[in-house]
């Protein structure tokens, strides 16, 4: 495999990041609209206080808000927000202010800026870094396909949340400290890493303890940004160390911000097998091409210094750790355990590094098919739904039902139809010979999720609310449940939230 078959998986990508815009009517996704409204602020308003878009948004009823002396703020840290501000600005020169019709373009760019392009850097940096140290492009292409189609990461790049920019710009750190040498530069994109996600100061300091004897360069180099987050904690918050998640406006998310560090406490076993190894949620059950890379550590080991392995090995586990003392560790409506993203590139590096098997492309094959079906439907599944690319996304595939992308504007079956065959193109493309086994390991996957429980009543509910509201599909409620009477509180919620933005799209 060629730097041109690496290129190729790139664009790919990058085509299908372009042409889909999983941002649902009536679903103001808070984790995404909270950095919306953060931007969408600063330029109407001039200040980061997003009040005024409140009723825009669903009023009290908004989760991810800050509140401090009657003032409302983003409850995130602001990095993800400020680096996606300039793409708001041009969007909002075209689309116009903001209203539930033009959300969805200039939230859908700031997306682009923010999680797309940096997922895209970081694959480029991953197949630099393995090149440099000596990898085959054959076992380079591998790694980024993985990277971009068979992991969480997937999905995030499609998404306006925090996670592969943070993981981006730790790895980055990673490879400027221990391949490329600079020390200042590294130590910039571990201060982004934690003004964007704030839990992500402990990987940093796993990174400046592996490469001690350089501290004060590195510190050097994040200082901008601790001094940038300490003014932005005091005018807001009224101190340098109040951050953002520990005004919540929301009881339950106040409750838990008051516990631990950053609401984290001590690490829990139980927690860990979640994160690990949960139906819903589990790393390893949404990539399993993470374990043949973990299985490849020994092989990485011998191209990279003791200070560099050190890091490669320990940043992961810090983090997984560390959520395991986190009560909600599941994220919300999400794909995989989000939190973990930012370990994803450490944990699969070293498949650089392996040795090609048939149980890597089998591995290959049932990753991406946890993955892609869900974010290319609906990248929101509630914990409710055990082996969501089952059993959340095939029925709604079984009704013709995708994310919103431009294809919409022409045809469903168009629609239905080209973001798969991207997907099929970039894997035929790296696979070759080997299609044939990383098929096998989508069929093995599915097969796992036909062994998840049976659609409850609740479940099929549950699905017909998400046609009928955020596909815009009616009767589809009624339908799930077999004409049986629906519960008054879906129909409230469903009125309710048939008033909120964005706007319609033509499924």
């Amino acid at each position: 495999m060629h730097n041109a078959s690496v290129r190729s998986t790139l664009y790919l990508y990058a085509l299908l990041a372009i042409l889909v815009i999983p941002i649902f009517p009536h679903f103001v996704s808070p984790n995404e609209m909270t950095r919306w409204a953060t931007a969408a602020s600063l330029v109407e308003h001039h200040t980061f206080e997003i009040t005024p878009l409140l009723p825009l948004l669903g009023g009290d009823a908004f989760e991810d808000a800050s509140e401090v002396d009657g003032r409302v703020y983003s409850n995130k840290a602001p990095g993800a927000a400020l680096l996606g501000l300039p793409a708001y600005a041009v969007a909002r020169v075209i689309a116009g202010p903001p209203s539930a019709a033009t959300m969805r373009m200039t939230a859908n760019v700031m997306r682009l800026l923010a999680a797309t392009v940096p997922l895209l850097f970081l694959a480029w940096a991953m197949r630099n870094t393995a090149a440099r140290l000596g990898a085959t492009p054959e076992r380079i292409g591998v790694m980024v396909l993985a990277l971009l189609f068979a992991t969480p990461l997937f999905a995030y790049g499609l998404l306006n949340f925090s996670h592969v920019l943070t993981a981006a710009a730790l790895f980055g750190a990673w490879t400027l400290l221990f391949v490329h040498r600079n020390d200042y530069a590294a130590g910039a994109l571990i201060g982004l890493a934690t003004i964007s996600e704030y839990p992500c100061a402990i990987a940093g300091v796993v990174l400046v303890a592996c490469a001690w004897r350089r501290a004060p360069r590195i510190i050097a180099g994040g200082l901008p940004f601790a001094i940038g987050l300490a003014v932005y904690n005091k005018l807001l918050f009224g101190s340098v160390f109040a951050l953002s998640s520990g005004n919540e406006r929301n009881v339950q998310f106040r409750s838990m911000a008051r516990e631990g560090l950053f609401g984290i406490g001590l690490p829990d076993p139980v927690t860990l097998l979640h994160l690990l190894f949960d139906p819903s949620r589990g790393l390893f059950l949404f990539a399993p091409i993470l374990l043949v890379a973990i299985v490849a550590m020994p092989r990485a080991r011998r191209v990279l210094s003791s200070e560099a392995f050190l890091a490669l090995v320990f940043v992961p586990i810090a983090l997984i750790i560390f959520y395991s003392g986190y009560p909600n560790w599941h994220g919300g409506w999400s794909v995989g355990p989000r939190y973990l993203v930012p370990a994803i590139p450490f944990l699969l590096f070293p498949l650089a590094f392996a040795v090609s098997s048939v149980i890597e492309w089998i591995a290959l094959g049932a990753s991406i098919a946890a993955v892609v079906p869900l974010a290319l439907t609906f990248p929101f599944p509630d914990r409710g739904f055990a082996a969501p690319w089952s059993t959340l996304a095939l029925p709604l595939l079984r009704d013709g039902l995708v994310a919103p992308n431009l294809l919409h504007l022409l045809a469903r079956p168009l629609a239905v139809a080209v973001p798969f065959a991207i997907v099929l193109a970039a894997i035929v493309l790296a696979a070759k010979r080997n299609t044939t086994y990383v098929a096998l390991g989508v069929i093995l996957m599915f097969a796992l999720g036909a062994l998840a429980p049976a659609p409850t009543l609740t479940t099929r509910l549950r699905i017909g609310y998400i046609e009928e509201v955020y596909f815009e599909q009616p009767g589809a409620m009624s339908r799930a449940v077999g004409g049986l009477p629906l519960p008054p509180r879906a129909i409230a919620r469903s009125r309710n939230e048939a008033a909120l933005p964005p706007t319609s799209w033509p499924f």
